[in-house]
């Protein structure tokens, strides 16, 4: 990740970062061999990645893909209490993530909420409206399959910088 897709995530993701609702998720398993943070981090980084390749780099675009991508998991925590099953989470877990994001944010982006409830398309039907949708779709896909080759799309390093130049690291009040 370079300098500038850091500090893009952190000029539009800094308050959600620093929240106490993403600080959890790096006590929060992902896919068995990450935490919720450092995929979601990594979802943040790629996003912004495709919206540098494809020129989509006005403020709104960037700020809407930036808020998504760190949002779109948030409804994952609590997964033990909160889904019976991994079906039960993969088709619950963007309707809880699009609330969180209402609750954080108190904000109703409809971009926004449109890319966290369709994030899991194809495996659920629901399809993006919206390029920032389509955006975070690919950008999760990418980030979860780099996971899985080992190559996380954001570093522990990184991951400590985004959190330190935040004020956001893990257990700080």
């Amino acid at each position: 990740m370079n300098n500038d897709i850091r500090d893009i995530i952190l000029k539009y993701g800094g308050d959600i970062i620093r929240s106490e609702e993403f600080r959890a998720t790096f006590e929060q398993k992902h896919h068995m061999d990450t935490t919720v943070g450092d995929h979601t981090l990594g979802v943040a980084a790629e996003a912004v990645y495709i919206c540098l390749l494809c020129s989509q780099t006005d403020d709104k675009t960037l700020e809407n893909v930036v808020v998504s991508s760190l949002c779109h998991d948030l409804g994952i925590i609590g997964r033990d209490e909160k889904f019976d099953n991994n079906a039960q989470c993969l088709m619950r877990h963007p309707v809880d993530s699009a609330e969180v994001y209402r609750n954080l944010t108190g904000e109703k982006n409809e971009r926004v909420l449109d890319s966290i409830l369709s994030h899991m398309f194809p495996l659920k039907p629901r399809m993006p409206k919206h390029r920032e949708g389509w955006i975070l779709t690919l950008a999760d896909k990418t980030a979860s399959a780099r996971e899985k080759l080992g190559r996380p799309s954001v570093s522990r390093a990184e991951r400590e910088e985004i959190l330190a130049l935040a004020g956001g690291r893990p257990g700080q009040g």
